[in-house]
């Protein structure tokens, strides 16, 4: 549970950026920081909800019950579409095909 907190905390992290990014000037060194950085951590992002998906697939079936199951795996689910959804609006297109590397 602490590693879903910590990506959920990041992308609140990242959603914050993005609103901060519509207060920068639209060209510059500072906006393209900025947009890196939302970037790599929206990349991050990506690496620990990828690790949380295979922690929860080796959960031993006896340790939670299904309705516990099921509920992680909504919400690592929505976390996930958030995720995407954040890495399409900096057309990260690499980001939401990385389930078929």
């Amino acid at each position: 549970m602490k590693e879903y907190n910590e990506a959920s905390k990041l992308a609140d992290d990242i959603s914050s950026m993005i609103v901060d990014r519509g207060s920068l000037p639209q060209s510059g060194p500072e906006i393209m920081r900025h947009t890196s950085a939302i970037r790599r951590k929206i990349t991050i992002l990506g690496t620990r909800l990828d690790s949380l998906e295979a922690l929860l697939s080796k959960i031993p079936p006896k340790s939670i019950t299904d309705k516990e199951l099921h509920k992680r795996q909504d919400t690592l689910s929505n976390l996930k579409s958030k995720a995407k959804q954040m890495a399409a609006s900096f057309n990260m297109s690499n980001f939401a095909n990385r389930a078929y590397l």
